[in-house]
């Protein structure tokens, strides 16, 4: 009898400032290797995601 195994999914995040604060932040990209672009302003295309910050600071990561 063969013992079952899981393996743990692994998530990578990277860290993120807010571009109003400094604040850091961790996201989850898409991918590995993706890289990251803090934006203060949404755009009309591409993959993103929103974060706000403890100081009510809303920008966009967007994944390239």
């Amino acid at each position: 009898m063969v013992p079952w195994r899981m393996k743990m999914h692994e998530v990578a995040t990277k860290a993120v400032a807010c571009p109003h604060c400094g604040e850091n932040a961790s996201v989850s990209p898409p991918g590995e290797g993706t890289d990251v672009k803090v934006r203060r302003s949404v755009a009309a295309f591409g993959e993103y995601t929103t974060v706000t910050c403890s100081q009510g600071h809303t920008y966009w990561v967007y994944f390239c």
